[in-house]
């Protein structure tokens, strides 16, 4: 699965199943993922990328990945879902 910064992504296992997460970067089997609130972008969560569900479809550029861009996209994004 190729998972691209900037893209929605929907964990399907761990504590944190069914949240949504913007993706920070790709790092072979893993992917760094933050929210704005809980994983900010200083502190981000790492997944096993067997573990999330990642959209296509780019939301944020990867210069606009700052935890307020992120929760606004995800706001958005939740409410058209």
């Amino acid at each position: 699965m190729r998972c691209e910064a900037g893209c929605l992504a929907r964990s399907l296992s761990g504590h944190d199943k069914d949240n949504y997460y913007i993706i920070l970067s790709d790092e072979g089997r893993f992917v760094t993922v933050a929210d704005g609130k809980v994983r900010t972008v200083s502190a981000p969560k790492r997944k096993n990328k067997k573990h999330i569900q990642a959209d296509r479809t780019r939301l944020l550029d990867t210069a606009a990945l700052t935890d307020e861009n992120i929760r606004r996209a995800l706001a958005n994004c939740k409410t058209s879902i």
